[in-house]
């Protein structure tokens, strides 16, 4: 269980600005705690200020999750973004050190036009995870070379379980070695980093785009971690990381790392059958001191 990185040490001068300010966005009607999980997995994964933008109607629900999370309001239409949305979310990019986006948001017009910009703004690293996939593959953004990341752009992850990534690339669930292949090559062709969810769950991706492509096997985790919320979790968690200053690369190898660690940790308390991604996200803040030691 070797972990790949360290997170750099806290000093007394530090302060909650050092540690990243990072915003999630997600959620519907129906769907406020996966956008809550998330957020909440970044606060306790370090992240110094966390915000999450959701459609107007569950703000308060998801602002119930924890007494530390900022949340802020979008337009929205029938309980999901509407599309007025992106141009409120569009002012706020500038200020954040990442950005996670997909949990619970639906693929209507208002989450095209956020997951739209997002892809195309080069200055801010973002996770792409859940809904936000579903929209890429839907509009076939990635089938061609347009949206390929230069040297100098911000990081981009991509999050998908084998059903997202089935739909990105084609190939089918079935073929495991298969849909791997295809991450990679995904990978390299638009320079983006892509964590493929699974057991085990692996990582494609470099670290700088003149480095060739590599994979990561991840050692944590384990079969209780297959319920409802726990990819939304890591989410939460490799937004984090990138927020605190981590390479894609670096972030998406570290952040798979501490969500199995802490998938680890859970069932060993809890029991495989009982745990829940609320177990998984508390004991992400038990584990945080492996994080850097």
């Amino acid at each position: 269980m070797q972990r790949p990185i360290k997170l750099r040490d806290r000093s007394a001068s530090d302060h909650k600005g050092t540690f990243g300010r990072v915003l999630l966005v997600g959620g519907s009607r129906g769907m406020a705690g996966s956008i809550s999980l998330s957020s909440v997995a970044a606060l306790h994964t370090g992240s110094g200020l966390v915000a999450a933008a959701v459609p107007d109607p569950i703000l308060e629900t998801v602002a119930g999750f924890h007494a530390a999370l900022m949340t802020i309001a979008l337009p929205e239409k029938n309980g999901s973004f509407s599309s007025e949305a992106w141009t409120s979310l569009n002012e706020l990019i500038a200020r954040q050190d990442a950005i996670g986006v997909g949990p619970g948001m639906t693929t209507n017009n208002g989450s095209v036009a956020i997951v739209e910009g997002l892809l195309r703004q080069r200055e801010t690293p973002v996770v792409f995870d859940a809904d936000a996939l579903n929209v890429i593959s839907k509009q076939q953004w990635f089938d061609d070379d347009t949206l390929a990341r230069k040297q100098d752009d911000a990081s981009f992850v991509l999050t998908p379980h084998p059903g997202e990534l089935s739909r990105l690339t084609g190939v089918p669930t079935s073929e495991g070695d298969g849909q791997l292949d295809a991450a990679k090559q995904l990978s390299d062709r638009l320079g983006i980093t892509i964590v493929v969810k699974g057991g085990p769950t692996r990582v494609t991706g470099r670290g700088s785009l003149d480095e060739p492509v590599q994979t990561y096997v991840n050692t944590t985790g384990n079969p209780a971690m297959a319920t409802a919320g726990c990819g939304d979790v890591l989410t939460g968690v490799i937004t984090s990381l990138l927020g605190q200053g981590l390479s894609g690369w670096d972030a998406a190898r570290l952040g798979v790392w501490i969500h199995g660690r802490a998938g680890d940790v859970a069932a060993s308390a809890i029991s495989s059958a009982g745990m829940t991604a609320e177990h998984l996200v508390e004991t992400l803040a038990i584990v945080a001191d492996e994080m850097s030691d």
